[in-house]
């Protein structure tokens, strides 16, 4: 708001009330769950449209997991999946994905669970009658034969869910294999055309990327590195930093980028490539930065502000 009255980013009023009055409506827009998944723009920060769906979404999942906690594991797992089937013919993708969620983390909870047990584990050898009856070598090579098959699942999943996350911004319809996918959009996405073509397919890659991550452990340890665990730290603030950052500095520091490559019209490839490689650096550094202080100053102090509220409220 400050940085909006002052000019910098987003709409200028000529009076601090003026100012402050739009600067309320924003962040009650930001709230607004009953919209559901229909995608808003933010005055202050455009990247913040993800706000009030993961709200809205994020009461449906607490509401879904209450109403479903004393099923079934299975009769769970397949309410689930009614639900997500339900969302996305309705037209709604993001209840689907995060309903998604919900289920690959149930199903790494019972892997978990059955480990513990010694019982069955997806990349363990069978134990069916039949394959114990086999010579051991035999057993041996079906096993590994088995886990190999598994890891080639996942990573397929992999591989075609971050394929749909590089979706391109224009031309959808040409694009070799998006186009494909752009083409078989089920309905009513298709019939509402625009950005609903996008979501749907957004959905299902973002589903597969986590579920991949859950199952092939090599992956998993990618994400253990203090680099990958400060990030993850840092992620939230990013999130909500990287928007006012690249307003501030984005016009002053990516013209000197252009400029080393002749400009943005006359750079091929590779200068478009280097061009980028300096706006990594000279935009990442400082939003990591101020990221880094809004993690420190701001986003943990709310936390632990909340949990001391939290337990004034509650009886113990």
């Amino acid at each position: 708001m400050i940085l909006g009255y002052l000019g910098f980013i987003g709409p200028t009023f000529p009076t601090l009330r003026e100012q402050l009055w739009d600067w309320y409506n924003a962040l009650w827009t930001l709230t607004l769950s009953w919209k559901w998944d229909i995608t808003q723009l933010m005055p202050y920060n455009p990247h913040l449209w993800t706000i009030p769906i993961e709200f809205a979404n994020s009461l449906l999942l607490f509401v879904t997991i209450l109403g479903l906690s004393r099923l079934r594991t299975h009769l769970r797992l397949a309410s689930v999946l009614g639900i997500m089937i339900y969302s996305l013919k309705s037209g709604h993708w993001a209840p689907c994905e995060f309903l998604g969620g919900m289920g690959i983390a149930e199903i790494g909870m019972i892997q978990d669970d059955a480990r513990l047990k010694g019982s069955m584990d997806i990349y363990q050898e069978g134990d069916d009658l039949e394959e114990k009856a086999l010579p051991p070598r035999s057993r041996a090579v079906l096993g590994s034969a088995k886990r190999l098959a598994v890891f080639v699942f996942f990573v397929g999943n992999l591989v075609f869910g971050l394929f749909i996350a590089g979706w391109p911004g224009s031309q959808d319809d040409k694009t070799p294999g998006i186009s494909t996918l752009w083409a078989n959009t089920m309905e009513p996405f298709w019939t509402w055309g625009g950005d609903w073509l996008i979501f749907p397919w957004y959905a299902l890659g973002a589903m597969q990327i986590v579920l991949a991550l859950q199952q092939i452990k090599v992956l998993q340890d990618l994400f253990v590195t203090p680099p990958a665990q400060y990030l993850a730290d840092i992620s939230y603030a990013l999130y909500l930093m990287h928007g006012p950052m690249l307003s501030l500095l984005e016009h002053r520091w990516l013209p000197y980028a252009w400029a080393l490559v002749g400009g943005s019209e006359q750079a091929g490839m590779c200068g478009r490539t280097i061009a980028w490689a300096c706006g990594i650096v000279l935009l990442g550094i400082p939003t990591i930065w101020v990221s880094d202080l809004f993690w420190r100053f701001v986003d943990v102090k709310t936390v632990q502000f909340t949990r001391w509220l939290e337990a004034l409220c509650i009886v113990e």
